[in-house]
């Protein structure tokens, strides 16, 4: 298993359509700040402004550009994004959401999947297949996703 070069397509293949899907982001990261934190994404934002953790530091020097699109803990609610990326940068392959409690990816449905967070993240593209691989959505499929829970509310122990 291996990840989509993005930061290799990031300004010829990919940047040139993200205004064109901004939509989807905006419409479910949207669930994800205002279910967190009772704060409104806007299509000026992008999702790095709303990270709360500070995975970022150990990077030296500029930071890729595509890093602006990934939010740790939020793979959920940006995996409807990837995925309408995945296809216009790649419309011939069937992409497709792979999801569990644990990760949401998009997949080609061969060997390689479009993940700006686990990328950049630098979790293993293995790793990243095996954490989602438990619900397999139709080719082209969106995730339906749902309101964050708040901040405040406490994770409850397995």
């Amino acid at each position: 298993m291996k990840y989509y070069d993005i930061p290799k397509h990031w300004t010829k293949r990919i940047e040139p359509h993200i205004e064109s899907v901004r939509c989807i982001l905006t419409r479910d990261f949207n669930k994800f700040t205002w279910g967190r934190w009772r704060k409104k994404f806007t299509d000026q934002d992008v999702p790095h402004g709303f990270d709360s953790c500070d995975w970022r530091w150990r990077h030296k020097g500029r930071h890729p550009r595509y890093w602006d699109y990934v939010c740790h803990s939020a793979c959920h609610w940006l995996v409807n994004f990837n995925l309408r990326l995945a296809q216009l940068v790649e419309p011939k392959r069937e992409w497709r959401i792979l999801t569990s409690q644990e990760h949401s990816t998009v997949w080609d449905g061969a060997e390689t999947l479009f993940d700006f967070n686990f990328l950049a993240l630098g979790v293993p593209a293995d790793e990243a297949f095996q954490l989602a691989n438990e619900k397999h959505l139709p080719v082209g499929k969106e995730l339906k996703v749902y309101f964050a829970e708040h901040y405040s509310v406490e994770r409850r122990a397995a």
